[in-house]
């Protein structure tokens, strides 16, 4: 079990939980979302604390892992959270206008890329764009679309990446001696 689902989750007073059955909403003033709940993990809600206990250890992972998703939940209908992208090429660029992102990334046409509904996109200049959502799991997954548009080649680290990304760069090949 990890140690922080031992915890309690502490939330604003803007922040409404709603227990029915197997599954928790949770509305902010970003959004709404749910959280599926297992049959082996209770949840308690105390005022402004949510805690997460298990029925036995054979629950102990599915303990952290409720525990995890219903904090990210909490701090996605606070706060919100962003990704910022970066275009490397020469040439290439990104242009956001409204929920479609046009990409130029070194075919012989534009890609338009469609947001879905609940992210949002803003330009900060062309080779870089920053994608804000209150969902983390439909960001990660847009982020991931978007990057297998132009994966980043090993050699010369071109391609769309994430800012912060770990990037691994190949040596290239020498002439045999």
């Amino acid at each position: 079990m990890s140690r922080k689902a031992a915890k309690p989750i502490k939330f604003e007073s803007s922040v409404k939980l709603d227990i029915k059955g197997n599954t928790v909403k949770v509305n902010g003033p970003k959004g709404e979302l749910s959280v599926e709940i297992n049959d082996g993990v209770e949840i308690k809600l105390e005022g402004n604390e949510v805690s997460i206990n298990r029925k036995d250890d054979t629950f102990k992972a599915l303990q952290g892992l409720i525990w995890s998703l219903l904090n990210n939940a909490i701090l996605g209908v606070t706060q919100g959270f962003s990704k910022t992208l970066l275009v490397v090429g020469k040439g290439w660029r990104s242009t956001v206008k409204g929920d479609v992102i046009n990409l130029q990334v070194g075919y012989s046409h534009p890609v338009d890329f469609q947001l879905p509904k609940g992210v949002t996109a803003t330009q900060k200049n062309p080779g870089q764009f920053t994608l804000s959502s209150h969902d983390k799991q439909l960001l990660g997954q847009v982020c991931a679309n978007i990057q297998r548009i132009r994966p980043v080649e090993p050699y010369k680290l071109k391609g769309i990446q994430i800012e912060g990304q770990y990037l691994r760069q190949k040596v290239r090949k020498t002439a045999g001696v």
